[in-house]
């Protein structure tokens, strides 16, 4: 499912965006406003993608008796140095566009300075991702929001690598750990939340979804197994798009929207088949329309970290031209971003790349994807 998981991977990461930058489009567009507002979603859909691919990857692991120190380090290295690196961009940022400012209007105000918001021990748990663990509700973001929003969902990430190589350090006993952590998560969803808010073992059950969805495709239970004519498949793709879509509607309950988006990529794994298809045909016009967002999905990570913040930068030079009542006002300015983030993909995120997952992307953009 490498296609499939990269389009969902990158619809995520733009679904994110515009609940960021909602407002682009409160006058221009009500319908691109409204669905919008639930661009939060695209978080659930990140954990069940990850666990997903992490069970994968850890299972592989085991099958070539790795270290699981291994695995940890090419974690490591997949989350810190583009984090890292991205909160020098969002540092600097805010100087870059007052330089330009300044060009124009031939006055130069110095922009806030983020440096002195946080004391030496902050910004070390900063750094870390263990500022988290400080914070005093279910509202995550709060203790990363002078800087980047985004970043508390890093720091959930990190800690569902951190159980798993614990529990590849019991090797055989892995499964075992694992299900004993998804079973105890799902419990902790309906006793009173004593633990600290910044734990994973509250988002655990979206990596479960993920992680539950690898080992049917690994055990060959694919949705083509049981749905074996074109009626069924239809029936089947209807219920599970209109689950998805009703579970939408109730985004404050995550979990639920995390299930039924498992569901639906269960239900539409044999799409990547067709995928494949439009990859390896000689229709370039076909080709073209699916390749960019396979690229948006491999730069999924640059385009999350960066994209609440540098849009300001395109934005100042777009809304010379168009009028907020543009629906080309916001678009662009997403589009620009985009190509903006390309750039940090390329010489920060993909440099940390393990050998594997540059592989895996290289197999996305190129003609020889396999079939599942």
């Amino acid at each position: 499912m490498i296609l499939l998981l990269e389009l969902a991977r990158g619809l995520a990461a733009l679904w994110v965006f515009f609940y960021h930058v909602k407002p682009l489009f409160e006058t221009s567009s009500p319908f691109i406003y409204n669905l919008s507002s639930f661009g939060s979603l695209g978080v659930p859909m990140f954990f069940v993608i990850s666990g997903y691919v992490i069970t994968y990857s850890a299972e592989s692991s085991l099958k070539n008796t790795k270290s699981s120190f291994v695995f940890l380090k090419a974690r490591f290295l997949r989350i810190y140095p583009a984090f890292w690196a991205s909160v020098a961009v969002v540092l600097i940022t805010p100087y870059i566009i007052e330089s330009i400012s300044f060009i124009k209007t031939g006055t130069y105000l110095f922009p806030e300075n983020l440096l002195v918001k946080f004391n030496a021990i902050e910004w070390t748990n900063f750094v870390l991702l263990s500022k988290v663990f400080w914070a005093t509700s279910h509202d995550l973001q709060t203790e990363f929001n002078t800087i980047n929003s985004v970043y508390w969902t890093l720091a959930i990430e990190f800690q569902f690598y951190l159980v798993v190589f614990v529990a590849l350090c019991f090797k055989q006993y892995y499964r075992h750990i694992i299900i004993l952590v998804s079973v105890a998560s799902f419990l902790a969803m309906f006793i009173s939340d004593e633990l600290n808010y910044g734990l994973f073992i509250h988002y655990w059950p979206s990596f479960s979804v993920g992680i539950i969805l690898a080992y049917l495709h690994r055990n060959k239970v694919w949705s083509n197994s049981f749905l074996t004519n074109n009626t069924a498949l239809l029936t089947a793709v209807l219920a599970a798009t209109g689950l998805l879509l009703s579970s939408v509607a109730y985004s404050h309950h995550r979990i639920l929207f995390a299930v039924s988006f498992g569901i639906f990529l269960w239900v539409i794994s044999d799409i990547e088949k067709v995928m494949n298809r439009i990859k390896n045909s000689a229709n370039k016009y076909f080709f073209w329309i699916l390749e960019p967002w396979l690229i948006l999905g491999t730069m999924s990570y640059s385009v999350y970290l960066l994209h609440g913040k540098i849009y300001a930068l395109p934005n100042m030079f777009i809304r010379q031209l168009f009028d907020s009542s543009n629906i080309l006002y916001g678009l662009l300015t997403i589009l620009c971003t985009l190509l903006l983030c390309y750039p940090f993909y390329i010489f920060v995120e993909k440099k940390f790349l393990s050998k594997n997952y540059k592989l895996l992307q290289q197999k996305v953009l190129t003609k020889t994807s396999p079939s599942k």
